[in-house]
């Protein structure tokens, strides 16, 4: 390609003596072959700019989003902000295709962060999300068939304010898919409080199943 011509003029209306054109020059067909030149070089621009892929909503690439973790691992309340600096939410596209039912609202403030995936699973998918609105944010242990059908979700670890102070859940998740989950509450001064009437954490264990169940025991 040619390079682009720039063609000055002095105070009277003369070519400068930069100028490398002979008497009978013909400035407008200069002017001419300037911008033929320019359009041949925006075009050339325009073909090494790489085509922009866009992520397609396809199962393979959701499970994309989420890293494999290393077991044991656990989900404790600095988990969350750990996570956000690392991964960039979901948008409800890819929650309505793949975890949430054709029926289900979300409002303006909920947002979806993909956690990690389990490590071992053979027959079936496990992945962790967060959900997070203006009450708090909630982990979910979400399972899927090979082909992306989705076969159990539960809460396993989150936070929640109200006006009774801050509940918390905790999980700790063992290399053989047993996740112990414990609950506790904050009152309004930051002081520990019970849960219920007769203890102040409240625990609970379920067991991922070799087909993708999530079982209470």
């Amino acid at each position: 390609m040619k390079p682009i011509k720039v063609y000055h003029k002095d105070e009277h209306g003369h070519h400068k003596n930069d100028h490398k054109c002979g008497p009978k020059c013909n400035h407008e067909d200069h002017q001419h072959d300037d911008i033929a030149d320019l359009k041949e070089f925006k075009k050339d621009k325009v073909r090494i700019i790489p085509e922009k892929k866009t992520n397609r909503v396809t199962f393979e690439n959701f499970l994309n989003f989420f890293p494999m973790v290393e077991l044991p691992y656990t989900i404790t309340s600095d988990t969350q902000r750990l996570i956000s600096q690392k991964c960039d939410p979901l948008s409800a596209t890819w929650m309505f295709n793949f975890v949430l039912g054709k029926d289900d609202v979300i409002d303006e403030y909920t947002e979806f962060m993909p956690c990690f995936s389990i490590p071992g699973t053979k027959d079936f998918f496990a992945v962790v999300f967060w959900e997070a609105g203006i009450e708090g944010a909630t982990y979910y242990l979400t399972t899927f068939s090979k082909n992306g059908i989705l076969i159990d979700k539960s809460k396993i670890a989150g936070t929640k304010y109200d006006q009774d102070g801050l509940y918390q859940m905790v999980c700790t998740i063992s290399p053989t898919w047993l996740f112990s989950c414990a609950e506790g509450r904050l009152d309004a001064n930051g002081n520990t409080a019970p849960v219920s009437s007769d203890e102040h954490h409240l625990h609970t264990s379920l067991q991922l199943t070799g087909d993708g169940e999530i079982v209470p025991i």
